[in-house]
């Protein structure tokens, strides 16, 4: 594409790239869509949660729902959400930065965007302004944040693996659908 004399253009690759946790990262990532599927098969309150989770995030990954919204909304009680951000608490996914908060784990579920912050400026009244939200810059905020959950820091590092379904889950599964095998 050839542009006007004078003007530039600014390149950048695009959200998703290739692989998961460790490496790149995709928002749209079909191995954390696979795995998903495969770890939460025997509990979907779970993987319900997480997916309305996932589809209600501001930019940078905080959802600023009550557990009585989305169980409303998920026609379930809020001890069974309760339950089910506990879950995703306990594996990384998630964590409460304050009451009523959630924070999803920026290596698997990240909304990038422009988020809008008040910046100070010498000798007037702070302004409004809209700064890019960074996968890289974010994880490494919430990696350094000593306030932040190990298990929600360990997932978001480099090398991060996600757990395998329970062998136990998996058995009870094949023999409800098959009780002669």
């Amino acid at each position: 594409m050839e542009l006007p004399v004078g003007h530039t253009a600014q390149v950048k690759p695009p959200v998703t790239a290739g692989d998961f946790i460790g490496k790149y990262f995709a928002q749209d990532s079909l191995e954390f869509l696979r795995w998903a599927a495969r770890y939460f098969r025997d509990d979907n309150v779970s993987l319900c949660v997480l997916l309305y989770m996932m589809g209600s995030q501001e930019v940078g990954g905080a959802v600023e729902l009550k557990q009585s919204a989305i169980a409303a909304e998920l026609s379930m009680s809020p001890a069974q959400v309760s339950r089910a951000q506990a879950k995703l608490k306990k594996l990384g996914l998630a964590y409460s930065p304050k009451r009523g908060s959630i924070q999803l784990q920026p290596a698997v579920t990240l909304r990038g965007g422009y988020r809008r912050m008040e910046k100070p400026v010498r000798g007037s009244a702070a302004r409004n302004v809209k700064i890019q939200v960074e996968q890289l810059s974010l994880l490494n905020e919430l990696v350094l944040d000593p306030a932040v959950p190990e298990e929600f820091r360990g997932m978001a590092l480099p090398g991060a693996n996600l757990p395998e379904p329970s062998t136990t889950t998996r058995k009870r599964a094949r023999t409800t659908k098959n009780p002669e095998a």
